[in-house]
């Protein structure tokens, strides 16, 4: 789904390195450079590229307008691909093998290397009969903060968006916005020596970060179920953005967790979905050693504004991330460019608002774990999880 749907799925990175000339109609210009080109009318199987946001058959960004919102860089990475069903393809290379042996009544089999020229025969006949899918993945991109939200938690997907992106702006790089890169972002000074004591890394690579420290997202999970369970799951705004310091809302998990853990064939995963009363379910996991690492977190001010994503505890990926339906008064004698950029700074604010909360209860949770009152606050649930 698109960043301007009701709901979407998040990957967050962080713009790093140096580009020469990081000016407006640079940046435009180095996406039309790799802008994408239908294959409609070929046999190709695959092309990726960029497109517009507002215009997903457009790749040309001939305007400011056509990607930029203030000082949000945004565009799409639009990737069209025919994909050929199995049974189709073994369909036809069943006929045209039996053409072949026809041909040549000599022979009871096709020979190896015929074979596959027949099967490569087969596959681009197929292709050039087959329309391609087209899949659609919403970028926008921070350049003050240089946070970039990507559309996708798919692997492969974020993969392509990041070679070409690298492919597009020479001189930077994305990296992941992990827990341990989110944690340090938002801790006070004072704070940051006991957070690398506690990070159990060995190196500064980015696979390593987040494969060391998943004690981050696994105790942020179970605490935040502690308190769903055992407080009023009231909380404060914290952290920066558009919201006030001390700004109340609760938060509470609900809905679907996910937890994994070894077992004596393997590694294990289990998915409690649906309302809980007591989570009797997830707690004897948590007694079997289980770890939380995915939950269904619920946000809200008041009645009305409310707040859901589902948090992937390992890289910190917000999944089917829902914000409050708010909908600019739109009227039918206005410019539809000036509704579009209403509509998208509209819910660009329900987002950040949703983050900021998001970091609040991260900030309140990161003080607490690396205090010495953690011991203390450790032993109670692991009181309450034997319970």
């Amino acid at each position: 789904m698109g960043f301007l749907a009701t709901s979407a799925s998040i990957c967050y990175f962080q713009v790093t390195g140096t580009q020469k000339s990081p000016v407006h109609q640079e940046l435009q210009d180095q996406l039309a450079a790799e802008g994408f080109r239908s294959i409609e009318n070929s046999a190709d199987e695959l092309s990726t590229g960029w497109v517009e946001l507002d215009n997903y058959d457009c790749s040309d960004f001939e305007s400011p307008d056509s990607c930029w919102r203030d000082h949000y860089l945004c565009f799409t990475l639009r990737q069209d691909r025919r994909r050929i069903p199995a049974a189709l393809l073994k369909r036809q290379i069943i006929q045209l093998s039996e053409k072949f042996l026809a041909d040549k009544p000599n022979l009871n089999y096709v020979p190896k290397a015929e074979k596959e020229q027949v099967r490569d025969q087969a596959r681009s006949s197929l292709l050039a009969r087959t329309l391609p899918s087209p899949s659609f993945y919403d970028v926008i991109w921070d350049t003050e903060r240089q946070l970039l939200r990507f559309c996708s938690l798919g692997q492969n997907t974020i993969d392509s968006f990041q070679g070409l992106f690298h492919q597009t702006f020479s001189g930077l790089r994305l990296q992941l916005f992990h827990p341990l890169a989110r944690a340090t972002k938002i801790l006070p000074e004072q704070l940051l020596e006991p957070l690398q004591q506690a990070n159990r890394a060995q190196t500064e690579s980015v696979l390593e970060q987040i494969e060391a420290n998943r004690w981050l997202g696994v105790d942020f999970l179970q605490w935040l179920l502690y308190r769903t369970l055992n407080s009023d799951s009231r909380y404060q705004v914290t952290t920066p953005g558009s919201l006030l310091e001390k700004q109340p809302f609760t938060a509470f998990l609900d809905n679907r967790l996910v937890l994994v853990g070894g077992g004596q064939e393997g590694a294990q995963k289990i998915v409690v979905a649906g309302p809980q009363d007591h989570y009797q379910e997830v707690k004897a996991a948590l007694q079997q050693g289980k770890q939380l690492e995915e939950a269904t977190i619920h946000i809200q001010q008041n009645e009305d504004d409310g707040w859901k994503l589902t948090l992937k505890g390992e890289k910190f990926q917000f999944a089917s991330y829902r914000t409050p339906m708010i909908r600019p008064e739109s009227d039918p004698n206005d410019d539809p460019q000036a509704e579009a950029e209403a509509a998208f700074y509209t819910k660009l604010a329900a987002v950040e608002e949703g983050e900021q909360m998001f970091e609040s209860m991260l900030d309140q949770f990161l003080r607490l774990r690396l205090s010495e009152q953690w011991a203390k606050e450790q032993q109670a649930i692991q009181q309450w999880v034997e319970k």
